[in-house]
């Protein structure tokens, strides 16, 4: 039974969460699972990495705090990550079977 799984992530590229988090996102897909992502803090860093728009071809579903964008002094992502707010996150933890938090 294919179930909906939610991710949190909040540390940035160069931490061991990314790599984890991209892999797990793979797995869940592969399995048939439909993977909710989002991001905040100094994860919004990220979005800039290439993996993560990969992620969204693949089909998971990728939201980027856009108040952690500005405070950090991102440009305004323009892709297939799009951007939300505290509200999308929680509508994330309300609709998914498994919520997992890296931080």
């Amino acid at each position: 039974m294919a179930g909906k799984l939610g991710i949190f992530l909040s540390t940035s590229p160069e931490h061991e969460n990314t790599h984890t988090v991209i892999k797990l996102t793979e797995a869940a897909l592969q399995r048939g699972r439909e993977v909710d992502i989002f991001i905040m803090c100094d994860g919004v860093h990220n979005a800039f990495v290439p993996e993560f728009e990969a992620l969204v071809e693949k089909g998971a579903r990728v939201v980027l705090c856009s108040h952690n964008l500005s405070q950090r002094h991102r440009p305004k992502f323009e892709g297939a990550v799009v951007c939300g707010s505290q509200y999308d996150h929680a509508q994330l933890v309300h609709d998914v079977d498994r919520y997992l938090a890296f931080n």
